[in-house]
């Protein structure tokens, strides 16, 4: 049954992880080498691979407190500084302090910075065509809706030990 395809990686033969064995090595294996792709072909304009990250998500939630950039990237406020003081100098984004608190950083983009956003969005949309090509739409449909609920399940067992169930504008709103 095998196609004979292996894993550069990991030398296993793809067919051998059929059904749901393997499925959550196969996405971790997708995602990174998505994130791998996408990483190269930023390269030339520039971004690092988390850089082009950062811009990402100023673009789409607009200022952010520094300490959410971290938490958004899953990185620590260390590594993070490093990397949001480079892209100052490359004129990317600012900070600023927070008008409400002077212990919070606000992270802003410049309009430097706004051209490279559409043109990653360019690139971006480019691969996700290039992957899906010859993939029948509703397969897409159907993969997309499993992962989302696999993302609900387990966005509910992180909340079960205190965690925070959703990201944030699917939380539901507390009222105290």
């Amino acid at each position: 049954m095998s196609d004979g395809h292996r894993c550069r990686r990991c030398r296993v033969d793809r067919a051998e992880r059929h059904g749901a064995h393997g499925f959550g090595h196969t996405v971790k294996e997708l995602a990174r080498a998505w994130r791998a792709e996408f990483d190269r072909r930023f390269r030339p304009m520039g971004l690092s691979d988390t850089s082009w990250v950062v811009i990402w998500l100023l673009s789409e939630h607009g200022t952010l407190p520094q300490g959410r950039v971290a938490e958004l990237l899953g990185v620590e406020g260390p590594t993070l500084v490093r990397l949001l003081d480079r892209m100052e100098k490359e004129g990317w984004v600012r900070r600023q302090p927070s008008e409400t608190d002077r212990r919070v950083k606000l992270v802003a983009l410049t309009d430097q910075a706004r051209p490279v956003y559409d043109a990653m969005l360019d690139i971006g949309f480019a691969l996700r065509d290039e992957l899906m090509d010859g993939i029948p739409e509703e397969h897409v449909v159907i993969a997309h809706a499993v992962m989302l609920r696999l993302l609900d399940k387990l966005d509910a067992l992180g909340s079960q030990d205190g965690g925070e169930a959703g990201c944030e504008p699917c939380r539901p709103e507390t009222t105290d």
